[in-house]
C-alpha cells in the first residue's frame, strides 16, 4: 500500500519525462499537477515545445519494457491506437559494416510518431486521481522557506498574457522542462551552486519525411537502421508508423545537412552505405512535406556533483541530459528516473529526494552518455577527451561488431546493451568474449569501414 506524502505535487513540463514522473507522484500525493507551456492538444499532433517531435522517435526495448512497467496496460493502448509493435526478426540494424544476425532473437520496439506516444501516455496519465495539466504556463520562480533550504511552490507566468500570474504551493516540485531549464540559474538566484556543464559537439542535422508503406515493403522488415560509419557523416532510419505510413530520417553529422526536396532526399538516401532506406525512399509515394531540425550539441548537467541542493526539488529528463537523437535514449532515460523515483518515495520519503534520485538513477544516465558519446567520439572530428579506457572499449567494439553481423549470440549482446535492457559491461562476460575472439580469427581480425559495406546495398 503506498503511504501519502504530501497534498500536493508539481512537475514542470508535461512531455514523456513530466509523464513518467506524475506516475509515482500520484501514488504518494492526493494532488499532482502537471504544468505545461505549450497549449496541450486533444489528439496526437506535433507541439512548439517538442522541436523534434516530427522526427523519429524510439522507445527502445528497455523504454518499452519499463514503461509497462510504470503504466501496466500501455503497451495495448498504444497498438489499440495503432502504433506498431515490432519484434526483432522485422529489425535490420546496419551497424559496424555489416547487419547484426538477430535471428532468433525476440525485442519489441514501437513504430509511432511521437505524438501519438505522447498522446495515449498522456491520456492515461490524466486518467490516474488527481492528476491534473495546467497549460498554456510557464514557471517564473521557485519559492522557497525564508532560509532558502526547501522549495515550497513555484509561480507561475500565463503565456497568453505575460502579466497574469498565479502561485502554486506544493510539497514537492519537479522540474522535467528539457533542455531550456532554468533549474541552473533558479539555483543560483537561492544561493546555490549552479551545476557545471559537459557538451560534445556533434553539429547533428536530420530531415524527415512520411511516406505510403506496403506491408511487402522490404521483405516485411518494419525497422531499418544505417548507422553512421566513423569515416562517413551520413546515416538513417526508416520506421513503419500508424496509419500504413513510413517515417524516414536523413541523418548528416558535423554540418553534414540532408536536404529537404524530394529528389535531394532521395539522392541523399541513395549515398548511404546500405541501400535499405534508400529501396524505402524511392519506391515509396511521399505524403507532405520535409521537416528539418538541428542538433548542435548535447550535453549534462552534473547535478549529481553538486554538495547542496534545497529539499523537496528534483531535476530529471533532458533538463539534466540530453543525448544525440540519433540513439534514441531520451524518453527510456527518463522513464528509468520516474521508476526510481517510485522506489525513492518508498524507500526513504521526501528526504534529500533530489539528491537520492539522482543518484539512483545516474547509472542510466551515465550509460546512454557514454554509449552516445563513445560512438560519436569514433568520429575523428568530433571534439573531445579519448581516454585510455575509450580507446580500449572502441578497439573491443572494433572487434565485436563484425562478429555481430553473423553471430547471434553477440548481436542479441549487443541489442541487450544498446536497448538498455544490460549494462554495457555485459559485453565483457567470458563467455561473449570467447564469441569475440574466436569471431575474429574467423575473420581475420579485419574490422569493415563503409567502402567495405557498399555491396551489401542489395
Amino acid at each position: 500500500m503506498n503511504h501519502r506524502l504530501g497534498d500536493h505535487a508539481v512537475v514542470l513540463g508535461a512531455g514523456m519525462a513530466g509523464l513518467a514522473h506524475a506516475v509515482p507522484l500520484a501514488e504518494h500525493f492526493d494532488r499532482v499537477t502537471l504544468v505545461e507551456r505549450d497549449p496541450l492538444p486533444d489528439r496526437a499532433k506535433a507541439r512548439r515545445g517538442v522541436p523534434q517531435g516530427q522526427h523519429i522517435h524510439l522507445l527502445v526495448p528497455g523504454g518499452l519494457a519499463r514503461l509497462e512497467a510504470l503504466l501496466p496496460g500501455v503497451v495495448d493502448d498504444l497498438s489499440g491506437h495503432g502504433a506498431e509493435l515490432i519484434g526483432s526478426p522485422e529489425w535490420r540494424f546496419h551497424m559496424g559494416g555489416g547487419r547484426l544476425a538477430l535471428r532468433g532473437s525476440d525485442f519489441r520496439i514501437t513504430g509511432a510518431t511521437r505524438p501519438l506516444i505522447e498522446d495515449v501516455v498522456r491520456a492515461r496519465v490524466l486518467a490516474l486521481g488527481g492528476v491534473e495539466v495546467l497549460d498554456g504556463w510557464t514557471a517564473r520562480e521557485l519559492l522557497t522557506t525564508d532560509d532558502r533550504s526547501r522549495v515550497t511552490g513555484v509561480r507561475l507566468r500565463s503565456e497568453a498574457d505575460p502579466a497574469d500570474e498565479r502561485t502554486l504551493e506544493a510539497d514537492l516540485v519537479a522540474d522535467t522542462t528539457g533542455r531550456g531549464s532554468r533549474s541552473p540559474r533558479w539555483l543560483a538566484d537561492l544561493g546555490y551552486a549552479p551545476p557545471a556543464e559537459e557538451r560534445l559537439k556533434v553539429d547533428v542535422h536530420y530531415t524527415t519525411r512520411l511516406f505510403r508503406r506496403s506491408p511487402g515493403d522490404l521483405g516485411g522488415s518494419r525497422n531499418v537502421l544505417v548507422d553512421v560509419p566513423p569515416d562517413g557523416r551520413r546515416g538513417g532510419v526508416a520506421l513503419a508508423i500508424e496509419e500504413g505510413r513510413w517515417l524516414v530520417t536523413l541523418i548528416g553529422m558535423l554540418g553534414e545537412r540532408p536536404p529537404a526536396d524530394l529528389t535531394g532526399f532521395t539522392d541523399y538516401a541513395a549515398g548511404l552505405w546500405n541501400g535499405d532506406v534508400h529501396e524505402v525512399v524511392s519506391g515509396g509515394t511521399p505524403i507532405g512535406d520535409a521537416v528539418r531540425a538541428a542538433f548542435p550539441s548535447f550535453s549534462r548537467h552534473r547535478y549529481d556533483r553538486l554538495r547542496r541542493m534545497p529539499g523537496r526539488y528534483l531535476v530529471a529528463g533532458d533538463a539534466v541530459c540530453s543525448f544525440d537523437p540519433r540513439f534514441g535514449q531520451g524518453m527510456t532515460v527518463a522513464i528509468i528516473e520516474a521508476l526510481e523515483l517510485r522506489r525513492v518515495l518508498e524507500a526513504h520519503g521526501l528526504d534529500r529526494i533530489g539528491p537520492r534520485v539522482l543518484s539512483s538513477a545516474q547509472w542510466a544516465v551515465q550509460d546512454a552518455w557514454d554509449l552516445a558519446a563513445g560512438g560519436d567520439l569514433a568520429h575523428p572530428e568530433v571534439e573531445g577527451p579519448r581516454p585510455p579506457s575509450w580507446r580500449l572499449t572502441t578497439a573491443y567494439l572494433q572487434r565485436l561488431l563484425p562478429v555481430a553481423h553473423h553471430d547471434p549470440v553477440v548481436a542479441t549482446a549487443v541489442i541487450r546493451v544498446i536497448g538498455m535492457l544490460d549494462r554495457p559491461q555485459r559485453l565483457m562476460r567470458p563467455q561473449l568474449l570467447w564469441h569475440v575472439l574466436s569471431g575474429s580469427r574467423r575473420n581475420g581480425h579485419r574490422t569493415p569501414s563503409s567502402d567495405d559495406a557498399v555491396g551489401s546495398r542489395a
